[in-house]
């Protein structure tokens, strides 16, 4: 039974929930400024500021310093400041990540401790696509639950370690639910969802066929002991990916992530009245007071990542330097993928290596969705090869698996992968004209 929460945690997630709600209204175009959400969510993450512990402190308050770093020199330098940016970069991004956090009440996949494990291969390649199909909406919740299960009488191995691992990272390529895509289309402006999915589900596919085809080869593949998973629970993700996508066909003024911010807490709220009328408040409730302030860690942190990329911007402006390029095209997009991958191998977040890299190449103008997808690709290979990848460090506080050997067991994939990326790039330069 968990711990009932403090009042700086409660009184956090209720700041939470009043953000997303203001999230929502200032995104539906009422002339709300972003600015007032941006506050709730700064106010709530001062609260829960505490919470935040090791790798990703050192890289919240690295991408703080830096980032103030960047708009002092701005103002130093006579250039623009942008405050307004820097408290509200991230606030459409952070409702989305918060609201989707509700569907955890609805969607969960359910397993009867007394059901037997499956085993071997078919086991292995229905595990990976379960958490891929379950991680693309409720986020690492999936790896956890899965996790859980697979270690429950022995310790989680190598190989179940990537099936969760690798499968959960592809989700970044497509879904609309995951931080990966708000982070793209925060700092690809211009970006269009469709787009960036259509391009990454194909990708997606292609990786899960070639993750599943090397990890059966693994020695220990025919002893694999997977989940026993419930498709007939993936008609919630389901209907709520078909809601946000019709929801965006007929309001297209209305911004994506605000549409599945609503419709998150539209969909929890209808399906708790339908299977629990009379404990659906209290569920509800708890989850805001209890369930919201667990996501600490990915509030300070986007957060920060939102006044990194003021104070680049900022200094970039203020100083007038620009790259040396007459343009921006698949290459110079390969290549800024080649480099923030291998700088996220070495400890870095992919949200600050993307972050500094919108700073850096707005000036340029390049095309929104070549960016995105770049983005995209990053954090799916980013997350999946780092030790240091709140994923990896998760699994490692969790089941006590070494976050260094990721690295090492998805290093020859996320390569192959990476060959990947490029010729898609290329590709979609060729097909855009």
């Amino acid at each position: 039974m968990s711990a009932a929460p403090t009042r700086h945690d409660a009184l956090a997630g209720w700041l939470l929930l009043v953000a997303i709600l203001l999230s929502v209204v200032q995104g539906i175009g009422s002339g709300l400024p972003a600015e007032l959400p941006g506050t709730a969510f700064w106010l709530a993450g001062m609260l829960l500021a505490g919470r935040v512990r090791g790798i990703q402190r050192t890289q919240t308050l690295a991408m703080l310093v830096v980032g103030v770093a960047g708009l002092v020199y701005a103002w130093l330098a006579g250039g623009p400041v942008q405050l307004d940016k820097a408290l509200s970069t991230n606030q459409a991004l952070l409702a989305m990540l918060a609201g989707v956090t509700f569907l955890r009440l609805i969607s969960l996949p359910e397993a009867s401790a007394a059901e037997p494990d499956p085993r071997g291969r078919l086991a292995l390649w229905r595990t990976l696509l379960g958490v891929h199909l379950f991680g693309s909406v409720i986020n690492l919740s999936a790896v956890m639950i899965l996790g859980d299960r697979l270690s429950r009488r022995h310790p989680l191995t190598p190989l179940q370690a990537c099936v969760l691992s690798r499968g959960f990272a592809l989700a970044s390529h497509w879904s609309p639910f995951f931080a990966a895509m708000g982070i793209a289309l925060s700092n690809a402006p211009g970006s269009q969802l469709l787009t960036l999915s259509s391009v990454g589900l194909p990708i997606a596919a292609f990786a899960l066929l070639v993750a599943g085809w090397q990890l059966s080869r693994w020695p220990d593949a025919a002893a694999f002991v997977g989940y026993p998973m419930h498709f007939g629970a993936l008609w919630v993700p389901g209907l709520l990916a078909t809601l946000v996508l019709t929801a965006h066909l007929v309001l297209p003024q209305v911004r994506i992530l605000s549409l599945i911010s609503s419709l998150a807490l539209l969909l929890t709220l209808a399906v708790l009245l339908a299977r629990h009328p009379g404990g659906a408040l209290a569920r509800f409730t708890e989850h805001v007071r209890s369930g919201l302030p667990r996501m600490s860690g990915e509030l300070v942190l986007f957060l920060a990542a939102g006044v990194l990329a003021a104070g680049i911007a900022s200094a970039v402006q203020g100083s007038g330097w620009t790259l040396d390029l007459l343009e921006f095209g698949a290459t110079e997009a390969s290549v800024a993928l080649l480099m923030m991958v291998a700088v996220s191998a070495l400890g870095v977040h992919p949200v600050i290596s993307i972050a500094t890299a919108h700073g850096v190449l707005a000036p340029l103008a390049p095309d929104p969705n070549l960016m995105g997808i770049t983005y995209l690709m990053t954090w799916a290979s980013g997350v999946s090869s780092s030790p240091f990848s709140g994923m990896h460090l998760a699994m490692q506080g969790r089941f006590g698996i070494d976050g260094r050997g990721f690295l090492r067991w998805n290093g020859p994939y996320t390569l192959l992968m990476l060959a990947v990326d490029v010729v898609v790039l290329h590709l979609f330069q060729a097909w855009q004209g």
